[in-house]
């Protein structure tokens, strides 16, 4: 039986890395069974093959224990008889091996009722994490750096405080030449800045918002890719612009949220409050639309179209308080909204899945099972989770 010790220990130790469940110590220990042979990682990516694990999973629910258990019993019988205990470690590997891994798994999945999911250690809230790049080309790690105050070639203080960026203390005479600063928000964070003229901006994961140290003439200009939610300070002789692709959003005191990720098809501008003016391009075939408040504009950029409807604007500002908010939304599209915030890769084993529509509800400084509850529980999608990767399965 000493010999089957490490054979029960690695099976565990293999289940447990499958569902993300390994502690340092167990960690190490599997990284020293894993490099102390090549059967060893051939075996480990054959039993990790995403593609086919969920599939794997069914046939461990269904497996006949009983049988399996009298198949390595007869082997191991005949073994002594021959009193050849290498071969006897050969079946126990060939038998035991993957059933046991099957059932830890099936453990480890299954231990909390309702759940046909893995334990989503490894998939993470975001945090409040930026870069500032100043027009120097100085790279500022804003989530490293301690909270003192920045200063820009033009005098301007850059004030760090609560994780907020501020650009309203202006020191000295306007330069001739404008200075342009860039605050990129990655996967996994967000961040918010005040700007020269008082107007509050809010980013969201993987977004980059390059604006002036000061605004000077008469426009407030900036350029945004990605998630923003702007707080415009009014001032109706210089108007707040924002560039967005190919489209042109100005107002001049009011708060609305863009949103214009480089993977999504559209471009989305909600009205929270006041007006907005948007125009997608030069020239009189380039037509402007203006909002209301709880419209919103959708910008096609495959063909530059824009439609207009009528939404509920506090539904697509809430990330800005610490809620995901999803009124029967595809599947697609939400996951989108998460893996940015939550730092994970997902897939389909049906590309059908994509057009599933959902709607719920999460705080997102919490945990991302409850939307998964949600899925799950259609009876419609099954969900399995390797490490930070997410697969959504057809029931």
């Amino acid at each position: 039986m000493d010999k089957l010790n490490p054979l029960f220990e690695n099976s565990e130790l293999i289940a447990k890395k499958i569902t993300g469940k390994l502690n340092g110590e167990e960690s190490d220990r599997f990284d020293q069974w894993l490099n102390s042979a090549e059967q060893n990682r051939t075996f480990f990516k054959k039993i990790q093959d995403k593609d086919n694990f969920f599939s794997r999973n069914e046939q461990f629910e269904n497996v006949n224990t009983k049988r399996a258990w009298k198949k390595f019993t007869e082997a191991v019988a005949t073994e002594r008889k021959k009193k050849r205990s290498l071969v006897f470690l050969k079946y126990a590997a060939a038998i035991l091996f993957p059933l046991l891994i099957g059932t830890i798994v099936y453990w480890l999945i299954y231990e909390h009722p309702g759940r046909d999911y893995m334990q989503t250690s490894e998939i993470l809230p975001g945090t409040k994490s930026a870069f500032l790049i100043l027009s120097s080309g100085q790279k500022i790690d804003l989530g490293k750096e301690e909270a003192e105050a920045m200063k820009e070639a033009d005098g301007t203080i850059i004030e760090m405080n609560n994780d907020e960026l501020n650009y309203n203390r202006q020191q000295g005479k306007a330069p001739r030449e404008i200075l342009l600063d860039e605050l990129v928000v990655p996967r996994g964070g967000e961040y918010s800045l005040v700007l020269s003229d008082g107007t509050k901006v809010f980013l969201n994961s993987m977004s980059r918002l390059v604006f002036p140290v000061r605004f000077s003439g008469n426009r407030r200009e900036v350029t945004l890719e990605g998630e923003g939610y702007f707080e415009v300070k009014k001032n109706e002789e210089h108007p707040f612009i924002v560039q967005v692709n190919e489209m042109q959003i100005q107002v001049l005191g009011t708060s609305f949220n863009v949103k214009a990720y480089q993977d999504e098809q559209n471009v989305y501008t909600t009205l929270v409050e006041g007006s907005v003016r948007i125009n997608t391009g030069e020239g009189q075939l380039n037509p402007e639309y203006t909002l209301e408040p709880d419209q919103q504009a959708v910008f096609d950029k495959r063909n530059a179209t824009v439609s207009v409807q009528n939404v509920d604007a506090a539904q697509y500002m809430q990330w800005t308080t610490g809620r995901y908010i999803f009124a029967d939304q595809p599947l697609d599209e939400i996951m989108k909204t998460l893996s940015r915030w939550y730092d994970f890769t997902f897939r389909y084993s049906d590309e059908s899945l994509k057009e599933m529509r959902f709607e719920g509800g999460l705080n997102k400084y919490e945990s991302i099972e409850p939307v998964l509850d949600i899925i799950t529980r259609t009876g419609k999608v099954k969900v399995s989770i390797n490490g930070k990767e997410v697969l959504f399965l057809k029931q």
